[in-house]
């Protein structure tokens, strides 16, 4: 026999050390394995004695591991298969273990999967045993069961507050041409057409939308919104289809589905849709005329079944006329036609959104912040060019720098103070107009709900409570106005200062 060089000595020594390194740390990893399982696991060597067992499977027989060890598999559970797994190379996936009568188990029948577990020359040396307790998989079961019934409380929770924000009873106006949109807007949202809202930014297209939405048959499906305007052209697709793994660098593994899919079954908002380059809107036609589409990078058509409304603050047909927006796709989304008024031509509801804004703000922060009579003039003249968005980033602003919990003329920004004011108008004090304005809109409301002083307070976006004491103050009461004859159009009319 040739001697060895205490090189090859030294290095068979050195490659000796690192394999029983990484001996000792597998081990040290499958101890902390079997420690954690909430299974059973169980190791049975060649001749029928437990090679291992973890502390579940001996919490689940109540014995102690150190004593299981080196003992016949038969002592602890007399109609074991794992002798015949090793005998006859068996191997049982998920198959129903029933434990003999008189055995001290907590389960009598858990699932288990046996193999058998084969040396370098392919002989069988031991069995291995994964048990799954059927009383743990039905606490788990129990568990998903309870987080359902959750998600779905949650789900009806969610809907029912969304319908409530926003629903066309939440939409209080004074204005004609704003109670006829939202008239023609519910008259629409029985179908399942196309519509078309047209109207300035910020005068509340989205807000009609999703009130479309909650009074359709759609209502408990989704609900989902997309910004043609705010896409970059080469990610409008696949956001709109969505896309299929591998279809570029980048994407989710497994791919994604689009606003189509996603909207499936509800309604999709097509908002900003002038804004949507030509080459995606061939592809939207299609996708409106079949009702199917493809996702990016696949060759799979889907089918989707998805309502479809569109908001523009533009002039299609301006677009049509300069080739920037295509006539077919605007006489396929301009079925029903709905044009929202902007603020400035419905001066009469400024007064309840200013309340209604307020009103959120002081509920919000723990607040009790007023408006000053004479800062209406001001809110009143301005012609308002973002609508009610504006409004509200206004009152927002005004609510955060109020001085003595009171919305001042000094709160305001320094370009609503170019707005002309003046301290009386006519022969009525401002104070007096902005008393009566706000007089009529509380008997208003009060009339148009039957005198439930519930709803009128919800269509005025105030807490009862809060109407309760305005009635108080300026003396209006429910029998007076029960007795009185129906008031004239006139009468009615809310005074615009």
């Amino acid at each position: 026999m040739e001697r060895k060089s205490p090189e090859d000595l030294q290095k068979e020594n050195e490659d000796l050390s690192r394999e029983v390194t990484r001996l000792r740390f597998d081990n040290i990893i499958f101890e902390t394995i079997m420690n954690v399982l909430p299974d059973g696991f169980l190791i049975v060597a060649r001749d029928g004695t437990i090679k291992d067992i973890n502390p579940a499977y001996c919490k689940f027989f109540g014995v102690v591991r150190k004593d299981m060890i080196g003992t016949p598999i038969s002592g602890l559970i007399p109609n074991t298969k794992m002798l015949r797994v090793m005998e006859e190379e068996l191997t049982e996936i998920d198959s129903f273990h029933h434990y003999l009568p008189g055995t001290t188990v907590g389960d009598r029948k858990v699932a288990v999967t046996r193999l058998p577990v084969y040396d370098r020359d392919g002989k069988v040396f031991a069995s291995v045993a994964h048990i799954k307790f059927s009383q743990y998989n039905a606490k788990l079961m129990q568990s998903i069961q309870e987080m359902g019934e959750e998600i779905k409380y949650y789900r009806k929770e969610l809907i029912r507050h969304s319908i409530e924000i926003y629903s066309f009873e939440s939409l209080p106006t004074a204005s004609v041409a704003y109670r006829d949109a939202k008239l023609l807007a519910e008259r629409f949202a029985s179908s399942d057409l196309p519509i078309m809202l047209a109207g300035e930014t910020g005068a509340g297209k989205e807000v009609f939308a999703n009130a479309i939405h909650n009074a359709s048959d759609r209502r408990n499906g989704p609900f989902i919104c997309i910004n043609c305007a705010s896409i970059p052209a080469d990610l409008l697709e696949s956001e709109l289809f969505g896309y299929e793994e591998g279809a570029f660098t980048g994407g989710k593994r497994g791919g994604k589905k689009g606003k189509f899919e996603l909207a499936s079954g509800g309604t999709l908002l097509l908002d900003e849709v002038g804004d949507m380059p030509l080459p995606m809107q061939v592809k939207l036609l299609r996708a409106l005329q079949d009702n199917v589409i493809e996702r990016v990078g696949g060759e799979q058509p889907r089918r989707v079944d998805v309502r479809i409304l569109a908001a523009t603050n533009q002039d299609l047909e301006k677009k049509i006329a300069d080739k920037s927006f295509r006539e077919d796709l605007y006489y396929r989304l301009n079925v029903l036609p709905v044009f929202i008024p902007p603020l400035r031509e419905r001066k009469e509801d400024i007064p309840g959104l200013i309340y209604s804004f307020l009103e959120d703000l002081n509920r919000t922060y723990g607040q009790n912040v007023v408006i000053a009579p004479e800062t209406f003039v001001y809110l009143q003249h301005y012609h308002w060019p973002g609508n009610i968005r504006e409004l509200k980033n206004v009152i927002g602003r005004c609510f955060m720098t109020a001085n003595n919990n009171t919305i001042g003329i000094d709160t305001l920004p320094q370009y609503l103070l170019t707005v002309p004011a003046q301290g009386r108008f006519g022969d009525k004090a401002l104070s007096d107009i902005i008393v009566t304005q706000e007089r009529d809109i509380i008997i208003k409301s009060l009339r148009k709900h039957n005198f439930n002083c519930c709803k009128a307070a919800k269509a005025l976006s105030i807490h009862r409570s809060t109407l309760y004491a305005k009635m108080e103050k300026y003396d209006i009461k429910i029998s007076d106005l029960r007795n009185a004859a129906p008031a004239s159009a006139e009468a009615e009319a809310i005074l615009v200062v």
